[in-house]
């Protein structure tokens, strides 16, 4: 299954936008901690089940709060695999 994980600037900007899309409704987002392999980024994020969702998340935090990076997120042999979206 594949997912997406949405890393900000600061962890504060992860809960904030979490908060807000909370609620507006959004039950498929969780705020989670980044993954180890990725670790290099903040240390909160978003991780969001499909490829709608990201966008609307995306489009709720711009110019609101700084997204980091975009990873898409797929199991391969028993382990998560994380790769950097333009």
């Amino acid at each position: 299954m594949e997912a997406y994980i949405i890393t900000f600037l600061h962890g504060n900007y992860a809960v904030a936008a979490f908060s807000r899309l909370q609620g507006f409704g959004y039950n498929n987002i969780k705020l989670m901690q980044t993954p180890f392999s990725i670790k290099n980024e903040c240390d909160l994020c978003i991780k969001v089940n499909d490829r709608k969702t990201l966008d609307i998340v995306l489009n709720e935090c711009r110019n609101k709060f700084p997204v980091s990076n975009v990873y898409s997120r797929m199991e391969r042999n028993g382990s998560y695999v994380y790769k950097l979206l333009p």
